[in-house]
């Protein structure tokens, strides 16, 4: 009897998603999947913490106030019961509802992507990195791929006055506007770097991507991939595929929300994958 692939009825969003998942799955992690909803509390006090402001609420028949997720990072936290007892690994195909930049209305936003919680040593924050360079390749595999890699904790600490006008001159990398918002000497040469890792020498935070050499051509230091500095505060990335000219994957390390949610001396990292970006070439998640 011969077998039939139903594959090419996909779009190339939702073959996407099945290739992930199955890249994922293989390198040990576990498929999770949450409600569409939280109560609005759980999402009310980490607000800080969230890209998009906007609460997209109802309440339910039992007159609590509910909220459609608008990140996945918080549910599976929230999930994971002892973050000091070994690695939890997850992964997920989700929708989670924002409002993007330059916008006033919500999106439903098709993410897929993974965290690693718990007892993280450097080897995993690697591995993080590395199925992030992987799911570019496994997105786009006849296009060009690049990861840009910067440090948010290094980046925060070297911002003394103007935090928003700095890190909006930083992301656009106008050293003109740096230095008239008053950024310190340090962070406008941290600014006008850009090369592979094994380019840039000198910066202790960026040791740890040595042990990625493999992927030296694939990754590119750019201290101007600047993610949510309230959200991360360790290694930070974005990746682009050619032809898409906005960033198509964007994640980083979440310590200081790890323990923030109660998880104390545990470390997070992660990352997500904007699905929509495939169909339409519109980034709905910045």
């Amino acid at each position: 009897m011969p077998t039939f692939s139903l594959l090419h009825l996909l779009n190339n969003e939702e073959l996407a998603a099945l290739k992930l998942r199955d890249l994922y799955s293989q390198h040990g992690f576990s498929f999770y999947k949450m409600s569409r909803f939280e109560e609005y509390d759980f999402y009310a006090d980490k607000k800080d913490f969230l890209i998009s402001q906007g609460l997209l609420t109802f309440t339910d028949a039992n007159g609590k106030l509910m909220a459609l997720r608008p990140d996945v990072t918080l549910s599976i936290i929230k999930h994971v019961r002892d973050a000091s007892n070994g690695v939890h690994k997850f992964f997920y195909d989700e929708k989670i509802y924002r409002v993007p930049r330059n916008s006033d209305t919500f999106h439903e936003i098709s993410q897929a992507g993974i965290e690693a919680i718990g007892q993280l040593t450097d080897n995993d924050i690697c591995e993080v990195l590395e199925l992030a360079i992987l799911s570019l390749h496994t997105i786009a595999p006849n296009r060009r791929c690049v990861l840009d890699v910067s440090h948010a904790g290094l980046t925060a600490s070297l911002i003394t006055n103007n935090k928003q006008e700095v890190l909006k001159c930083l992301a656009e990398k106008n050293i003109h506007g740096l230095k008239a918002a008053g950024a310190s000497r340090e962070l406008i040469e941290l600014a006008q770097i850009e090369g592979r890792p094994s380019q840039v020498k000198g910066i202790p935070e960026l040791e740890i991507l040595s042990k990625l050499a493999k992927y030296d051509a694939e990754i590119r230091v750019d201290f101007s991939a600047v993610n949510n500095l309230n959200y991360y505060n360790g290694l930070v990335f974005r990746g682009y595929i050619e032809g898409i000219s906005r960033s198509i994957l964007s994640g980083g390390q979440y310590d200081s929300l790890i323990n923030l949610m109660g998880h104390r001396n545990a470390k997070g990292a992660g990352f997500a994958v904007s699905l929509d970006l495939l169909e339409n070439g519109e980034d709905k998640h910045d």
